[in-house]
């Protein structure tokens, strides 16, 4: 019984942690395409970075810390 009341009350409290853990990687994914975007071409080109390879870093960053199976690795 009091497990069940435990997880009956602790489920908002996980939902706010997830939401508030994928603001972040999503404030941080944004943060990232316009830090990368303002730089000039040579300037990717010496990090190893394409501008048409931004958008698609900053999503692959976003999933890896939003994903739940990578806690711990990344």
């Amino acid at each position: 019984m009091t497990t069940l009341v435990a997880n009956t009350f602790a489920w908002p409290f996980r939902w706010l942690r997830i939401m508030t853990v994928k603001m972040q990687a999503r404030r941080a994914a944004r943060a990232t395409v316009a830090e990368l975007s303002a730089l000039k071409d040579y300037e990717l080109n010496d990090i190893g970075i394409s501008r048409g390879e931004i958008r698609n870093l900053a999503q692959q960053h976003y999933e890896d810390v939003v994903n739940d199976n990578l806690k711990g690795w990344v």
